[in-house]
């Protein structure tokens, strides 16, 4: 019982914050540019709210810590920052916008558990994580093997959660359909989201 409390208060905590930080997020955005002063306040408020480790709590973090390494986020990176927030936030909440990119794309249901070590990775799509180089790092760093196609050989494609919904008519969406017909002939390979798997990242680090 009382880790079911704990639960629940967590979420509340989480589901909060989520609320919070979609307002947050569409205010910055609203002009269609994140200024300096602006992308100060965002990394301010990640920074006192560092106890949400959720998504998109952890891959926002990972992000701006990527773009503060040389203390600064300069134009090009707010830039980024805005189509980011703009990405992740759409005309829904960020939990509506997760359900209805996993309902509109093939991922292999249910999720299947996530193992790094020995095991290949092949990414596709736009990365709220960072770029797709970013991405293999953190694969490499857990003994993952990247791939840059789709092979017989492959564990997993995991799909930018900033991807285009319409799959089928994006130049990613390629390396899924060639996934399917692999898997058609009876390969198995996993196709995962980017939610999961950096929940997977997170746990595993």
């Amino acid at each position: 019982m009382k880790g079911e409390h704990f639960s629940e208060n967590q979420q509340r905590i989480e589901d909060r914050g989520i609320s919070e930080l979609i307002g947050i997020a569409r205010g910055l955005v609203a002009d269609g540019v994140v200024n300096e002063q602006e992308a100060g306040f965002l990394v301010q408020w990640l920074r006192e709210n560092s106890h949400l480790t959720c998504w998109p709590f952890d891959v926002l973090n990972r992000r701006i810590v990527t773009m503060l390494e040389d203390g600064v986020i300069d134009a090009g990176e707010r830039e980024e920052l805005c189509s980011v927030l703009k990405s992740l936030i759409g005309e829904k909440p960020v939990a509506e916008n997760i359900a209805s990119f996993a309902s509109t794309l093939p991922l292999t249901q249910p999720v299947p558990p996530i193992i790094f070590e020995g095991r290949t990775f092949c990414f596709t799509g736009k990365f709220a994580f960072g770029q797709r180089k970013d991405c293999e790092a953190a694969v490499a760093r857990l003994g993952g093997e990247p791939q840059s196609k789709v092979t017989t050989r492959l564990d997993y494609l995991v799909i930018g959660f900033l991807g285009n919904e319409d799959w089928m008519h994006s130049s990613f969406g390629r390396k899924i359909q060639q996934a399917l017909d692999f898997n058609a002939k009876g390969r198995g390979i996993s196709i995962v989201s980017e939610d999961a798997w950096a929940q997977a990242l997170c746990a595993a680090e």
